[in-house]
């Protein structure tokens, strides 16, 4: 993946580290490495996080942060969080045993820019006949303390880990093996539970590893459960990503989460295109039902 401009040599942005038909077959099935541009990007030193953290704080829900020992099997919620302003924690990153999350960090234009090369290489690797599944694209960013772990868990989305500053080691699991992702923690993940995924002992047995260094981006595949165990460093990276279309796969776990409380034990999406639908549809009137009570709640607590 390259670009070259009138005059110039051409110059090197985001690239797979294999042939683009490997990586395409791969995506959202299996992870594969890709190399980017940004390691020496002046967005994301820490001064200049220092200041999106500020913009990213007077957004509900969009800044996470969380210290303390950590282990794989812990979950989100069960991890004290410190009681002091975000700023704070990064000036003492390198001892605060930290993990700080900003999300939707491309409403800032000059990360937007950032996000859209991304988005441009992911669209050209999934191909036309991929390309129309890939939604509303996404930047997080994580600023992390040394040593720290970042738990077993899995998205929905088509991730990528970007690796900015620091070093750390990743590992994914088969997003196909249900001895590791359940679907009855798929489904629950769906109806609402993030932290729905559970680590079983031995998956680090057959999951894949990877060390990521500056200029280093992994794939994680969708529902690819993952863990992250930072070098003795001050890690940057990023988490970019493209959410699915509702009815692709959400609406039906979400049907089957239903299903399987009334005593059905439900197929998983893919088994029959006019289940699939059915439950599309139905998961989707679900979904719909909960975001109108959502807003009726919030309108009344205005």
């Amino acid at each position: 993946m390259t670009t070259v401009q009138k005059g110039e040599a051409a110059t090197v942005h985001w690239a797979t580290r294999e042939p683009a038909e490997v990586c395409r077959r791969a995506l959202h099935h299996e992870p594969f490495r890709a190399t980017h541009p940004l390691a020496a990007h002046p967005l994301f030193t820490i001064d200049a996080l220092m200041r999106l953290a500020r913009e990213v704080s007077k957004r509900k829900g969009d800044l996470y942060f969380d210290a303390g020992d950590v282990s794989i099997g812990d979950k989100w919620g069960k991890i004290p969080v410190p009681d002091r302003p975000v700023t704070d924690v990064i000036e003492r990153i390198e001892s605060a045993g930290a993990w700080i999350v900003m999300k939707h960090v491309e409403l800032n234009p000059a990360y937007a820019a950032v996000l859209a090369d991304w988005a441009a290489f992911v669209r050209d690797v999934a191909g036309p006949s991929g390309a129309h599944l890939l939604r509303k694209p996404e930047m997080l960013v994580f600023i992390t303390s040394p040593n720290r772990v970042t738990p077993f868990h899995f998205d929905a989305e088509v991730n990528f880990l970007v690796q900015i500053a620091g070093s750390k080691d990743l590992w994914v699991c088969d997003p196909n093996d249900r001895t590791v992702t359940t679907e009855e923690e798929l489904e629950i993940y769906y109806a609402g539970d993030i932290a729905a995924g559970h680590y079983k002992p031995r998956v680090d047995v057959e999951a894949q590893h990877f060390q990521l260094d500056p200029g280093d981006a992994v794939h994680i595949p969708t529902h690819g459960a993952h863990w992250v165990k930072n070098h003795n460093n001050i890690s940057i990276s990023l988490s970019l990503n493209f959410e699915f279309p509702a009815w692709y796969r959400a609406d039906i776990y979400r049907a089957n989460h239903y299903l399987r409380r009334l005593g059905v034990t439900p197929r998983g999406p893919g088994c029959s295109v006019l289940s699939d639908r059915a439950k599309a549809a139905t998961g989707a009137a679900i979904r719909l039902t909960r975001d109108a009570r959502r807003r009726l709640v919030s309108g009344a607590r205005a």
